[in-house]
C-alpha cells in the first residue's frame, strides 16, 4: 500500500483535475434531473431558454465526464506504468538469497497476475469516483427534496449493506483462495514447459503430472472463482431488489409522512437514476477486491526498497594486498523440516591477480554456494571478505561485483552485449566471436545485439562467455562452463583459452571436473562437505590447516 501511495501522492495535481471535472459532470446529470423533475410536475414548461439550458448541462453532463474520466484512465495507466517498472526494479535490487526463498512461480505469479489485477482495479477508478460523486450529488438533491424521505432510503439502504456486509467478506476470502492457488498454477505452468522434454519422453509422467500437479490446482481455483461470483451476483441482484423495494416504499412512507405526491415521483425518478452508477459501484466490487488482494500480496514479498543508485560506495584498493582473501567465510543454510540445514566454511582462502584456481567437488558439497560468496550474490553468515585489503560491508557490495564476470552452470543468455561503461568495443567483441569460433552461427549489430540466441547448449554457452569477455572485468567465475563442449574445444578452452586470459591479467575461478586439464590451473582445491581441502590426485585428502590453503605468495 505505501508503494501505491506515493504512485497516486506523485499525480494528485491531475488526480484532483480530474475528481473536480468528475464533480462538474455529476452536478450537471443532477441539475439535468432537476429540469425534468420540474418539467414532470408542471412547474416549468419547455421555453426556449430552458432549452438552452438542457442543451447546456447536455453538453456539460458529456464533455466533462468524458473529459474526467479519459483523464483519469490515461492516470490509471500511467500508474499501472510505474508500478510495473518500480516492481521489476525492486526485484532486481532485492539479494538473490531472499528472490529464492520466494521462489520462481510466485515471481511470476506476481508479475503478470498481480500487477495486472491491480492494473484491472486502477483503471476502474475513474469510474467508481464518478458514480460516488454521481451518488453524493443526488443524495444532497434528494435531501433538498426531502430529507425525511432521504433518510428513510439511507436506513434502509444502510440496513440492507448490513445484511450482505458478510457476502463482500466472504467474496474476499474467495478471492485471497483464488490468488494463493496462482502460485501453484504457475509452478505447473513452469514444470509444463520447462519439463516438455521428460514429459514427452513418458506418458504416464504426463498423465500423472495433469492429474496429480495442474488440474487440481485449476480446479480449486475455479471452484473459489465460482463461489466468489456467486457472492457477487447475489450482491448485485439484492441491491436492485431493494433499490426498488425502496422505490415502492417510498409512496407509502411519503403518504404516512403528508408529503406531496409530486415530490414523492421526483424523489423516486432521482433514486431510479441513481441505480445504474450503484449497479456498477457494485459491479466493480470483484475487479477491486481481487486488485486489493494482489497488492496485500506484493506487501508480503518482502522485495527490497528501491535503491536511487546503482553503486553508492567504492572502495579503495591497495595493490599490494592479494586481490581475494576469505577469511573464516561462512554461510548456513536454515534447516527445513526434519532435514538439517547446510553449513559451508569456515573457509580461508587467499587468491592472487592473474591465478587460474579450479574448485572440484561432488553434488552437494558446497561448490556453487561458494562461488555465490566468492561473487557477492551471498551475504557471508560470519568471516570477513576482502578485495585487495577492502573489507566488503554491505554497503561496498555493488562495487565488489563490478570485478566479476560469470558463466553459471543455470545461466541466462541475454541477447546484447554491454561493456565496462555500458556501451561495448565492437572489434573486441568480433574477435572474441571468432576466438570462439562462432562467427558463422552468430552475428553482432551495432548495437551489440546478438542475430542469435537459439543454439546447442554448448554453443550458447560460448555466447554466454563472449558476453561475460566483453564486460572487461578483471575476474572472471566459470561454473562447469566445458562440461557442453565437445573434445576438441574443450582441449582449445583448456590449453588455449585460459592460458591466454591468464596472460591478459584476468584471474580465473573455474568449478571443473576435467582432471585431465588439472595441470593448467596454478592450484586445485576440493570442496567437500562444506569444507575446501587442497585437491590430490587420486588419493583421499584430509582436513588441512586454515593456513594451508593459502599460498606462500600471497
Amino acid at each position: 500500500m505505501p508503494l501505491f501511495l506515493s504512485l497516486l501522492k506523485r499525480h494528485r495535481g491531475l488526480l484532483g483535475l480530474g475528481l473536480l471535472a468528475s464533480l462538474v459532470s455529476a452536478a450537471a446529470g443532477i441539475g439535468l434531473i432537476n429540469e425534468i423533475n420540474r418539467l414532470i410536475a408542471g412547474s416549468a414548461s419547455m421555453t426556449p431558454a430552458l432549452g438552452a439550458m438542457f442543451v447546456g448541462l447536455l453538453v456539460v453532463l458529456f464533455g466533462f465526464g468524458f473529459g474526467a474520466q479519459a483523464l483519469l484512465t490515461a492516470l490509471g495507466h500511467r500508474v499501472v506504468y510505474e508500478l510495473r517498472l518500480q516492481m521489476v526494479k525492486r526485484l532486481l535490487d532485492t539479494s538473490i538469497e531472499q528472490l529464492e526463498k520466494i521462489g520462481e512461480a510466485s515471481l511470476y505469479a506476481t508479475l503478470s497476475k498481480d500487477i495486472v489485477s491491480i492494473g484491472q482495479a486502477f483503471n476502474r477508478m475513474p469510474f467508481v469516483f464518478y458514480n460516488l460523486l454521481l451518488m453524493l450529488g443526488g443524495c444532497l438533491y434528494m435531501a433538498w427534496l426531502s430529507w425525511q424521505l432521504l433518510l428513510i432510503c439511507v436506513v434502509g439502504l444502510g440496513l440492507g449493506t448490513w445484511l450482505a456486509h458478510g457476502w463482500f467478506a466472504r467474496m474476499r476470502q474467495l478471492m485471497l483462495r483464488v490468488r494463493e492457488t496462482d502460485d501453484r498454477l504457475y509452478a505447473a505452468y513452469q514444470g509444463a514447459i520447462e519439463g516438455r522434454f521428460e514429459l514427452a519422453l513418458n506418458a504416464r509422467r504426463k498423465e500423472r503430472f495433469y492429474a496429480l500437479d495442474l488440474q487440481p490446482a485449476a480446479e480449486y481455483a475455479r471452484r473459489n472463482e465460482v463461489h466468489a461470483d456467486r457472492y457477487w451476483t447475489l450482491s448485485l441482484n439484492w441491491t436492485v431488489a431493494l433499490i426498488l423495494a425502496l422505490a415502492g416504499g417510498l409512496f407509502a412512507a411519503g403518504a404516512w409522512l403528508g408529503v406531496d405526491n409530486g415530490v414523492i415521483a421526483a424523489f423516486v425518478l432521482v433514486l431510479m437514476f441513481l441505480r445504474m452508477p450503484l449497479n456498477d459501484l457494485i459491479g466493480s466490487l470483484p475487479t477491486l477486491v481481487a486488485g486489493n488482494v494482489s497488492l496485500a500480496k506484493i506487501q508480503t514479498l518482502a522485495f527490497a526498497d528501491e535503491r536511487s543508485e546503482l553503486l553508492a560506495d567504492t572502495g579503495k584498493p591497495d595493490p599490494s594486498q592479494p586481490l581475494l582473501e576469505l577469511q573464516a567465510l561462512s554461510y548456513d543454510y536454515p534447516p527445513q523440516g526434519d532435514e538439517h540445514g547446510f553449513r559451508l566454511g569456515p573457509v580461508n582462502l587467499s587468491v592472487a591477480k592473474g591465478e587460474i584456481l579450479f574448485i572440484v567437488g561432488g553434488n552437494g558439497s558446497g561448490k556453487s554456494t561458494l562461488a555465490k560468496l566468492l561473487t557477492g550474490l551471498y551475504e557471508p553468515s560470519a568471516g570477513a571478505l576482502k578485495l585487495q585489503g577492502v573489507a566488503i560491508t554491505p554497503a561496498l557490495r555493488d562495487w565488489y561485483r563490478t570485478h566479476f564476470s560469470t558463466v553459471f552452470s543455470s545461466f541466462y543468455l541475454f541477447e546484447r552485449l554491454v561493456g565496462p561503461q555500458g556501451d561495448f568495443d565492437p572489434q573486441l567483441a568480433q574477435a572474441w566471436l571468432e576466438r570462439l569460433r562462432m562467427q558463422r552461427k552468430v552475428t553482432i549489430d551495432a548495437q551489440g545485439g546478438l542475430s542469435t540466441t537459439r543454439l546447442s547448449q554448448g554453443q550458447r554457452k560460448r555466447l554466454a562467455l563472449l558476453v561475460a569477455l566483453v564486460e572487461e572485468r578483471p575476474i572472471l567465475l566459470l561454473d562447469e562452463w566445458a562440461a557442453d563442449q565437445d573434445p576438441g574445444f574443450r582441449a582449445f578452452f583448456y590449453r588455449e583459452l585460459l592460458p591466454e586470459l591468464k596472460a591478459q591479467g584476468k584471474t580465473i575461478i573455474a568449478i571443473s571436473h576435467d582432471d585431465h586439464y588439472f595441470s593448467i590451473a596454478d592450484r586445485v582445491l576440493k570442496c567437500d562437505g562444506g569444507q575446501l581441502y587442497p585437491y590430490e590426485h587420486g588419493a583421499t585428502s584430509t582436513a588441512p590447516s586454515a593456513s594451508s590453503i593459502l599460498p606462500a605468495s600471497v
